[in-house]
Order: C-alpha cells, then sequence, then structure tokens
C-alpha cells in the first residue's frame, strides 16, 4: 500500500518542477499519516502545497483503496530536515550552516558559495585553537556527497 502511494506521488511529482526531500509515516495503524516533503528551486509557498495535497490526494484516493492511511501531508521540508540536494542551497547562500560529513567530522560555518556544476560547497569555518585567543578563519570547499547532514543553523 505505502509503495503504490510513493510509486503514485514519484510520478506525479515526475512531470513537475518539485522534488520529493523526504517520506515520512507516522502514527498507528488506521491512524497513519504520511507525510511527503517537497522542494524545489524557487521555494515553496502554502498555497501550493494546498494545491498539490488536493490534487495528489484524489489521485491516490482514484488509483487504490486508502485503508492504512488515513491522511496525507504535503510539506516543504523545513529547517529540520537536512539537504538532499546542492541546489536546495542556493536559497541559503551567506546564512549559517552545521554539516555532519560522512567521515563524522562536525562542521559549522557561513556557506559562501554554492556551485551545482562543481557538486561542491564553500564554508567559511571558524576555528579556535587550544591557547590562542583569537578565533581564525577557515575557508573549505567540500564535496556535497562528502555530507552525510546539513541543515541550517537557526538563530533565536
Amino acid at each position: 500500500m505505502e509503495t503504490d502511494i510513493k510509486e503514485i506521488a514519484e510520478d506525479y511529482f515526475s512531470r513537475s518542477d518539485y522534488s520529493i526531500i523526504e517520506y515520512s509515516i507516522r502514527g498507528e495503524r488506521g491512524t497513519k499519516v504520511l507525510e511527503i516533503y517537497v522542494d524545489n528551486r524557487d521555494g515553496i509557498n502554502i498555497d501550493e502545497l494546498v494545491k498539490i495535497n488536493h490534487e495528489l490526494d484524489d489521485i491516490i484516493e482514484e488509483k487504490i483503496a486508502v485503508n492504512n492511511i488515513s491522511k496525507l501531508v504535503i510539506s516543504s521540508p523545513g529547517a529540520e530536515r537536512s539537504f538532499k540536494f546542492i541546489w536546495q542551497l542556493l536559497k541559503h547562500k551567506d546564512r549559517e550552516l552545521d554539516i555532519v560529513m560522512n567521515n563524522d567530522e562536525k562542521l559549522s560555518g557561513l556557506l559562501t558559495l554554492v556551485s551545482e556544476e562543481e557538486g561542491k560547497i564553500g564554508l567559511e569555518v571558524m576555528k579556535k585553537e587550544k591557547g590562542v585567543k583569537k578565533i581564525q578563519k577557515e575557508y573549505r570547499e567540500i564535496n556535497f556527497i562528502d555530507i552525510k547532514e546539513s541543515k541550517i543553523k537557526l538563530k533565536f
């Protein structure tokens, strides 16, 4: 059932300029909620999300009998989800980014470069060395494929 819904969603989004970022299923049998997080290069607004949700819900109901899923939610990924595509970072240039590399190294710094062509990002990392009062800035170019997790650092 869930596989059928995912296939329908993937087909629907393959004909649009949106990309699926993540699927999430929560709840118990009979009250399960399927959440599909989508994004595009220009960002996404609430009106677009509502329209997509209605269209996709109608297609799913038409094609399969949905017994296990009680609700479908289409949403933008929000700040708590890691970036799946390098193009998602284009909207966040000059913002603070927290990164966990595939080798588990953790970095935090200012996103200064996003190169889709090269598959790289540039990060201005602040480094504090032991015994040195001054904080050093270090520029790092990172291959996007070497990143396990990346999120915008929220400031409050």
